[in-house]
């Protein structure tokens, strides 16, 4: 499989190192590469299109800013593309102190080989596309819970106030049988008609909601019970348009 062609930023203040570094990369490795020749400059850059660069070379020692202050910038501004710290002999401590602050790996000026180099590069890539991916995964189950959460929240809810709801129709219903013909006798006959029309309607309306409210719930339960089948929710959505149907 031919290697993967990257986005390499090169910062360091020796433009020969950098342009020689830089040409090799690019006629051995594929690699695009634009180099910035100061810390500085990097900012700049990063902050007009981080997401281009698929990795970030740097070297530590520069005037003004070092390749751990871009590194400290850099987390400040939660930019994610992954560094390799370019230091010299003995700055032992500095790859460490670069580790700490997020940086992928470091490879020594001195003992620079174009070969390990596309290789610390490629491994740098992967290892950042893989916590890339890890990441979205472990944020995916993280909402798969809350979601969970919700619905069980949900359903509790609904299993609360279900009997409340059928209770209060029921009731309605009820009094409209007792209460309303008491009151339609108590009234003229003229007058007895347009009453027992009312509470008809009431009645209807009343058990237009009560097949509403039964069909959403049955709806809830097949939707979060992950099973739901077409023809069931044509059904309930037949019988609830039905019985909104004038008479």
């Amino acid at each position: 499989m031919e290697p993967q062609s990257l986005n390499i930023l090169l910062v360091d203040d020796d433009s020969f190192f950098a342009d020689v570094v830089g040409e090799q990369l690019k006629d051995e490795c594929k690699h695009q590469v634009t180099i910035a020749r100061s810390a500085r400059e990097a900012q700049e850059l990063l902050e007009k299109k981080a997401s281009f660069f698929d990795v970030i070379l740097t070297d530590y020692y520069m005037p003004e800013m070092t390749g751990l202050d871009l590194l400290q910038w850099m987390q400040g501004q939660q930019i994610e593309t992954p560094v390799v710290m370019l230091t010299a002999a003995g700055s032992d401590v500095v790859a460490v102190e670069a580790m700490k602050l997020g940086a992928y790996d470091y490879v020594r000026k001195e003992q620079l080989d174009l070969q390990h180099l596309g290789i610390v590069i490629n491994a740098t890539h992967e290892r950042h596309q893989f916590r890339v991916t890890k990441a979205i995964e472990e944020e995916r189950l993280r909402e798969i819970g809350l979601n969970t959460l919700a619905t069980d929240k949900v359903r509790d809810v609904l299993n609360a106030i279900t009997p409340m709801l059928h209770t209060a129709l029921a009731n309605i219903d009820g009094d409209i049988e007792t209460v309303g013909e008491a009151l339609c006798k108590q009234l003229p006959s003229s007058q007895q008609e347009k009453l027992r029309e009312l509470l008809q309607h009431i009645q209807d309306e009343t058990g237009t909601l009560e097949t509403s409210i039964r069909g959403l719930l049955e709806l809830y339960r097949m939707l979060y019970a992950h099973h739901a089948e077409a023809q069931e929710i044509d059904r309930l959505k037949k019988e609830i348009l039905d019985k909104a149907k004038p008479a």
